[in-house]
């Protein structure tokens, strides 16, 4: 970057002591030309001091980022993955029980903290697409048609 200023700076002297704005149209234009560089090269540099800045704060944005999802996933706690989440009991720091319910509408599960059921006035929705799973008022789980059907025939 110094260099590209040095260098303009060098094209500008060079423009005053051959009185370039004297020498008519040409010199006019070429003495323009070089003001305009020097413009850019300014605006460059601006740019690119503004540009580290940005990587300096996504660096620090980052490592905050990092932080943050250590300390959540250490309070979640170690699970494997063949955890079966729909029947996690409170464990021995008292942590809130799961349960997994499968969406009868798009078939996508999704976990709930087991105290959200005995509330009242709560509906709980799918988070994939906004059906709705449990209704307190009605006091059961929304199944749809098959679920219902396959549960007696069994």
């Amino acid at each position: 970057m110094a260099d590209l200023r040095r260098r303009i700076s060098h094209l500008q002297n060079l423009t005053e002591r051959y009185q370039a704005q004297e020498g008519g149209r040409q010199g006019r234009i070429l003495a323009e030309m070089v003001d305009v560089l020097r413009e850019m090269a300014l605006d460059v540099e601006e740019v690119t001091a503004n540009q580290a800045d940005l990587e300096e704060y996504l660096e620090e944005v980052d490592s905050d980022l990092i932080t943050l999802e250590d300390e959540v996933y250490d309070d979640l706690g170690d699970h494997d993955d063949d955890d079966d989440f729909s029947e996690l009991g409170t464990d021995d720091e008292g942590d809130a029980e799961y349960i997994e319910l499968e969406c009868p509408q798009c078939e996508l599960n999704s976990f709930y903290n087991g105290e959200l059921f005995d509330r009242e006035g709560i509906q709980l929705t799918c988070p994939h697409c906004g059906n709705i799973l449990f209704d307190s008022d009605e006091d059961h789980l929304v199944l749809d048609e098959e679920d219902i059907d396959g549960e007696i025939d069994d």
